[in-house]
């Protein structure tokens, strides 16, 4: 396996066998194309890359991948409701999307076709998290989209398929491959050693894996991401990064925070348009120092710059690594933070900021504030070896959030932590020039969950 592939297996091992949380899944339109064009198009991508047409297995005490010469796929086909295509649609895509795949055997895809009136009008595929990471799904189906478009000869259009996981797997065994791994390896080694046993320490055992959720939407959080990213000069996911680590070691009253963040390791050329399970962590440690907010979000920037160029290596090796630190330290060992960026569109990621008048700025924020809503959302996943995972779901009007947390970990709920995380960056982006100890003083928490005066 290639270590993104390594990295999602030995989270799906550690779940439960029917969990199907990590499905992906999405839809298009059909335009003018027949059911049989559609299920031509869908062949084709699984025909262009190996991942969509692999299986996984324990083999001899190691798991092993076969890529299938030949298979069948299965469409269903059902009558949409009238209506917004998209409404009539999600009932179809939830239900294409349900249940774990077998990942040691059949094809790692399931796909459906919307009819009205008995002609197609949309096709819905879900692919295992195993076979795809969020943006080489969306690589899947955008090609899907750009076949449609085409029409009949659309194949044409489409641009050589890039290299495929055993190529990738290929680079990994090969001597620059080793020598990447291991700056990885020393990299992360120097951070365990000296990070913040909190950031390390695991607060649960297997029977209590209660979770809180929560989920915000907030445009005065957007607004205040975009103004402060152009104060500290990064980007908007750098400044929510940034924040949150702020806004963590505040609540835990320690000197910094360390985030895993979760990467697409897409560094080459030729493997922008890998599709495959790619994503690996990069460790984001922030120390507080006395600067000002702005200044603290342009040294997260070059700081997040440098973890990620040491974020590639054997998920196993690095994990292990980490243990026999933290054991060394006498951590035992086991949670961690996570913060995932699952924005998987260019145009998402790089919506233009809006026009922001610094004079009218705070009076627009406190508008912004009166239409936050944050809700409880309906899940029950765990999020395995993370005792704080922030999902960015959204950030363009607005900023959409979802945390889950383990209680035993935050003193406050995954709720509480979102709402501060609001205030803090709106605080902020109203107050230009804001020290780093003043937002930390005002968001430090007793234990008992109650905020200094």
């Amino acid at each position: 396996m290639t270590w993104g592939q390594r990295a999602i297996w030995e989270v799906i091992r550690r779940l439960p066998p029917d969990d199907d949380s990590l499905n992906q899944v999405g839809w298009a339109p059909v335009g003018s194309a027949t059911a049989a064009q559609v299920c031509d198009m869908v062949r084709l991508l699984v025909e262009r890359h190996e991942s969509l047409r692999t299986t996984y297995a324990d083999q001899d005490g190691a798991p092993a991948q076969h890529v299938a010469a030949s298979g069948e796929i299965g469409f269903l086909l059902s009558e949409l409701g009238p209506g917004d295509l998209a409404e009539a649609v999600a009932p179809l895509a939830e239900r294409v999307r349900a249940g774990a795949f077998d990942n040691t055997a059949g094809l790692p895809v399931r796909a459906a076709i919307g009819l009205r009136a008995g002609a197609p009008a949309a096709v819905v595929l879900a692919a295992s998290h195993l076979a795809v990471d969020g943006w080489s799904f969306q690589i899947v189906m955008d090609e899907l989209r750009a076949l449609l478009a085409a029409g009949p000869d659309g194949a044409a259009t489409l641009p050589e398929p890039s290299r495929q996981p055993v190529d990738r797997a290929g680079f990994e065994a090969s001597e620059a491959g080793g020598r990447r791994e291991r700056r990885t390896l020393d990299y992360w080694a120097r951070q365990a050693s000296t990070v913040p046993a909190s950031m390390l320490a695991t607060t649960s055992t297997p029977e209590q894996t209660d979770r809180d959720w929560a989920h915000l939407d907030s445009p005065a959080l957007a607004l205040a991401a975009h103004a402060l990213a152009g104060r500290g000069r990064c980007n908007t996911a750098t400044a929510l990064l940034g924040s949150t680590a702020l806004l963590l070691a505040s609540y835990l009253g320690e000197p910094e925070a360390a985030l895993r963040v979760i990467v697409s390791t897409r560094f080459k050329p030729e493997d922008e348009e890998l599709v495959g399970a790619f994503n690996q962590n990069a460790i984001v440690r922030l120390p507080l120092a006395d600067e000002s907010a702005e200044q603290f979000l342009a040294r997260a920037a070059r700081t997040a710059l440098n973890a990620y160029r040491h974020a590639e290596a054997c998920p196993v090796r690095m994990e292990e690594q980490l243990e026999e630190i933290a054991r060394r330290r006498g951590i035992d060992p086991g949670g961690y933070c996570f913060f995932n960026d699952i924005r998987f569109s260019a145009e998402e990621r790089n919506a233009p900021a809006p026009p922001i008048d610094a004079s009218k700025l705070p009076e627009q924020l406190e508008e912004a504030l009166l239409h936050t809503r944050l809700v409880v959302p309906d899940s029950e996943g765990q999020q395995s070896g993370a005792k704080f995972f922030l999902f960015l779901d959204g950030l363009r009007e607005s900023c959409a959030l979802t945390l889950c947390t383990d209680p035993r970990f935050l003193p406050a709920s995954a709720g509480d932590f979102l709402r501060d995380l609001e205030q803090l960056m709106v605080r902020a982006a109203q107050h230009p020039g804001t020290p780093v100890g003043e937002l930390v003083d005002r968001f430090r928490r007793h234990p008992q969950g109650t905020r200094h005066a």
